[in-house]
């Protein structure tokens, strides 16, 4: 029985360790934040309103929108965010 555990649980181990990796690698290049539904586990448990976004999905949007342009402005003063 143990033989057949130790390879079931090295490819789960490898699988889930691929998929973080794979999640950093995508972050590193976009430099963007992962985007998940507004609310969606939320309303699936009976919450009506979005704590996050306030029930505006392009809240987040624009978020990242005014983070950019103040990172565009620090970058011309000379300075890292």
């Amino acid at each position: 029985m143990l033989s057949q555990l130790l390879p079931m649980l090295a490819i789960t181990f490898s699988v889930f360790v691929l998929f973080f990796l794979f999640m950093g690698i995508g972050y590193m290049v976009k430099k963007q934040p992962l985007k998940g539904s507004c609310g969606g586990v939320a309303k699936l448990m009976g919450d009506e309103r979005c704590s996050f976004c306030g029930d505006d999905p392009n809240k987040c949007d624009s978020l990242m929108a005014e983070q950019r342009e103040t990172a565009a402005k620090a970058a011309q003063l000379g300075k890292s965010v």
